[in-house]
């Protein structure tokens, strides 16, 4: 089954992944049939700059929150379609880390990763269910992103 290799965002934008950080990191590493990628926030893959602002139950809701980590879930995406060439590559989805910039009395971070997890769902299917950890925090990078998102992934 082929599987889709550009994932389109709810607004009709497609997910580019075109935006280098200029740092002295790799935005993802192969070793042997192992991906490994470095966090990703909801930001705009051609600026830099976040689509999403602020914390999780103070800024934002959850919903919004939810939407913040599913960005995360495109961008990476698309990160492993440009290195790979395609999406039927991926062998599955390993392991998602997520960082979630969360209000002193939001404790619903699990389901802010949700987000993510469900896209990895709808786009691998059961190849697409992983291992998670999800950490709440006060602040992140690119003038405070809600979430940050890192996965782990199996390829052919």
């Amino acid at each position: 089954m082929s599987l889709r290799n550009q994932y389109t965002l709810p607004d009709g934008r497609e997910a580019v992944f075109g935006y280098r950080k200029r740092k002295p990191v790799v935005v993802l590493r192969q070793i042997g049939n192992i991906l490994y990628t470095s966090g990703h926030g909801p930001e705009d893959q051609i600026t830099g700059k976040p689509v999403f602002r602020g914390r999780i139950g103070e800024d934002l809701t959850p919903e919004e929150g939810y939407a913040a980590a599913r960005e995360c879930g495109a961008i990476l995406i698309n990160a492993m379609r440009e290195y790979l060439g395609t999406l039927d590559r991926v062998k599955s989805i390993v392991k998602a880390t997520a960082l979630v910039n969360a209000g002193n009395d939001f404790y619903e971070i699990d389901k802010v990763m949700d987000g993510f997890s469900d896209l990895m769902a709808d786009v691998f299917e059961e190849r697409g269910y992983h291992a998670r950890t999800v950490m709440g925090t006060h602040n992140l990078p690119n003038t405070n992103i809600p979430v940050e998102v890192e996965l782990i992934a199996e390829i052919f």
